[in-house]
C-alpha cells in the first residue's frame, strides 16, 4: 500500500493539484486508525479544538460510513467521508493535517511534499518499531514497501511525545532530528488526570486489554484469550462470582469480538465503544500484556496486572526495547494460579505496589498533570 502514497498513479495529478490550489489557512485534517475509528489522540485534540474561539478550522476525515455518521451527529460540519470529491479537495485545501499513526489515516491520500504533517503517535511503545527493527523484520513486517514505510514515518514536521523517554524511541526508530520533537503530554489523556477514585463506578470490575500478536492472519484469526490461554471460561466465571467482580475484554481495534456464555464477561470491541479510556472509568483492575495502555492507566494509580503467557515467542518475534521486567511495574503473572491470586490481592488492596506504579509514570509521562491539548493547540495555532 506505501507504494501508492509515493509513486501511485493519482499521487503526480496531487502534487501538481496542491501547486495550483492555495491552501486555506488554519484549516487542519485530522484522521486516526487508517481511517476506519474516531479515536485516539487525534480525537482528542479535534475535540478540544472545536470548543475554542479560533481560526483553526479542524476537519475530520474518515473512510467508515459509521464514524462519518457519529461525528457528523455532533460537528455537522467537521467531517469529511473518502475517498470522495469533497475529500479530496479538503485534503488540497488543509495547510496541516494530523495524524496518530501514519500517513494512512489520511485514508490513501497520496503523500504530498508541502504538507505540514503533525504526529501524536498512539503511545509509548515498548516493543521494537522502525528502525530499531533488524533489515529483516522490517522486510518481513512490510515488504517490498519497508522502505517507504520508514521515509513516510520520517515525513513530519512535528512529532508531540510525552516524555523525554519516549523522544529518545521515536528519534532513534524513525531517525527524525531533535528539532522536530515536543514534549506536550498525550491529548487523550488530558481528562485522565481530572478523574478520581470516587468518580468510578461501583462494583468491581476487571479489564483485559491483550495487544495485537500477528501481522497478516486477518480478523477475527486471533484466539480470544481470558487473560491466559489456561484458563476456560468456567474457571474464569468461577473466580469472578467468588470475588463479586466482572471481566470485560477490550480486544485490539484489529482484532474481531468474541461473544460469551457468561453473564459476568463481555467483550467490548471498538465499535461499541471506540474510546478505550470510557472503559478504564468503570474498571477498578487492568490486566494487559505488552499493550502501552497500561501507561495512560498509570494516571489513575489503579492496580495493574500483566500476564505475558507468551513472553519468549513475543519477544523472538517482535522484539522488546528492555527486559520485560524493566518496562513494566509488578506484577508479572506466568501462570493462572499467578493470575489469580494477584487480581484476588489487587481487588482487597488497591494501593499495592502503588509506588512502584508511580516510578514509571514518572519515566512514561513525566509531570505533565494534563493540558496536553492546550500546549499542542498553542503550537500549531502560532505555526506553520
Amino acid at each position: 500500500m506505501y507504494w501508492r502514497l509515493f509513486f501511485g498513479p493519482w499521487t503526480w495529478l496531487f502534487r501538481l493539484m496542491s501547486l495550483l490550489i492555495p491552501k486555506k489557512k488554519g484549516m487542519i485534517l485530522f484522521g486516526s486508525n487508517e481511517g476506519q475509528l474516531y479515536s485516539d489522540n487525534s480525537r482528542a485534540l479535534f475535540e478540544f479544538i472545536q470548543t475554542k474561539q479560533t481560526h483553526i478550522q479542524p476537519i475530520w476525515i474518515t473512510n467508515n460510513p459509521d464514524v462519518y455518521h457519529q461525528v457528523r451527529s455532533k460537528y455537522p460540519l467537521s467531517v469529511v467521508l473518502a475517498p470522495s470529491i469533497r475529500s479530496a479537495y479538503y485534503y488540497l485545501r488543509s495547510e496541516q493535517i494530523v495524524l496518530s499513526f501514519g500517513w494512512q489515516d489520511m485514508c490513501k491520500m497520496p503523500w504530498i511534499p508541502s504538507k505540514y504533517v503533525n504526529q501524536l503517535w498512539h503511545g509509548v511503545p515498548l516493543k521494537k518499531i522502525g528502525l530499531l527493527k533488524s533489515q529483516s523484520e522490517i522486510k518481513k513486517d512490510y515488504g517490498k514497501t519497508a522502505d517507504l514505510f520508514i521515509r513516510a514515518s520520517k515525513n513530519v514536521n512535528r512529532f508531540f511525545v510525552a516524555s523525554e523517554y519516549e523522544k529518545k524511541i521515536h528519534r532513534a526508530a524513525f531517525s527524525i532530528s531533535d528539532d522536530k520533537f515536543r514534549i506536550t503530554g498525550n491529548p487523550r489523556n488530558d481528562h485522565l488526570y481530572t478523574i478520581s477514585q470516587k468518580e468510578k463506578l461501583p462494583g468491581r470490575t476487571i479489564l483485559y486489554t491483550p495487544t495485537f500478536r500477528e501481522r497478516g492472519e486477518g480478523l477475527g484469526k486471533h484466539p480470544q484469550v481470558l487473560i491466559h490461554p489456561e484458563i476456560d471460561e468456567e474457571q474464569m466465571h468461577n473466580f469472578l462470582l467468588e470475588n463479586n467482580a466482572n471481566l470485560i475484554i477490550r480486544p485490539h481495534w484489529i482484532t474481531a469480538s468474541h461473544i460469551f456464555s457468561s453473564d459476568r464477561i463481555e467483550c467490548v470491541d471498538h465499535e461499541k465503544e471506540p474510546d478505550l479510556h470510557q472503559l478504564f472509568k468503570e474498571a477498578d483492575i487492568l490486566v494487559t500484556d505488552y499493550s502501552s495502555a497500561f501507561i495512560d492507566w498509570l494516571i489513575l494509580d489503579r492496580p495493574v496486572i500483566f500476564s505475558p503467557y507468551d513472553l519468549q515467542e513475543y519477544t523472538n518475534k517482535n522484539g522488546l526495547l528492555k527486559d520485560y521486567a524493566e518496562l513494566v511495574p509488578p506484577p508479572i503473572c506466568h501462570t493462572p494460579v499467578e493470575l489469580f491470586s494477584s487480581i484476588s490481592d489487587a481487588l482487597e488492596n488497591p494501593t499495592i505496589h502503588t509506588e512502584q506504579r508511580e516510578e514509571m509514570k514518572k519515566k512514561y509521562l513525566e509531570d505533565m498533570s494534563g493540558g496536553a491539548c492546550e500546549r499542542i493547540f498553542e503550537i500549531i495555532s502560532q505555526e506553520p
